[in-house]
């Protein structure tokens, strides 16, 4: 008799999970569905680069998944002359590889990020001993690149709009031709993004 119970629960069991197989999905599932398989692309922009340097900063994303997503970075100093600094970013393209992590929606790439980094640059060096006037600095031109890691959020509404705060560091790989003695071993990365996916 109970080998016939046991048969009978299993049977129960199996119509139970075939009749949740067919359960349509709601329509908020459905609008998130949407919105992961249509909105991949993501462009955004540097306030802090905008309103601190002056320079522009675009950053372009493709979404790959809900855990992970591709880009660059291109950075463009717009005025150098009017920022009194020795060391100078003029030029830089950033690719980046994320991996998201505690995305459990089925729409994701959002929220807390790590990501690795290849920066390729020009930068200026001034490479004077005490205040000049700009007029009488010598200015040197220098290509470097650096690798490194950074970490962020990134928050995403539902209409794709887009907030991206991140901060890593990178070691410079020492393709500069500048003076060991002058030359810096570490650069920072990071910004604030404000964009849009679409």
């Amino acid at each position: 008799m109970k080998p016939f119970f046991y048969l009978l629960a299993l049977l129960c069991l199996g119509f139970n999970a075939s009749g949740q197989d067919k359960l349509e999905p709601s329509d908020s599932e459905k609008r998130l569905d949407a919105f992961s398989a249509e909105k991949r692309h993501e462009l955004s922009l540097d306030v802090t680069a905008a309103l601190a340097l002056p320079a522009l900063q675009p950053r372009y994303e493709y979404i790959l998944g809900r855990y992970s997503g591709l880009g660059a970075d291109i950075f463009i100093a717009l005025d150098s002359d009017e920022v009194e600094t020795e060391e100078l970013e003029k030029l830089s393209i950033t690719p980046f590889y994320r991996q998201y992590f505690f995305s459990k929606e089925d729409y994701g790439a959002k929220g807390f990020y790590a990501e690795g980094f290849l920066k390729a640059y020009t930068y200026e060096n001034d490479d004077f001993i005490g205040p000049r006037p700009i007029s009488e600095r010598g200015d040197n031109t220098y290509f470097e690149t650096a690798l490194g890691v950074s970490i962020g959020w990134k928050w995403v509404s539902n209409s794709g709009f887009m907030i991206d705060l991140g901060f890593g560091i990178g070691r410079n790989l020492g393709f500069s031709s500048e003076p060991d003695e002058l030359r810096e071993s570490v650069i920072p990365r990071g910004g604030v993004h404000f964009g849009w996916r679409f």
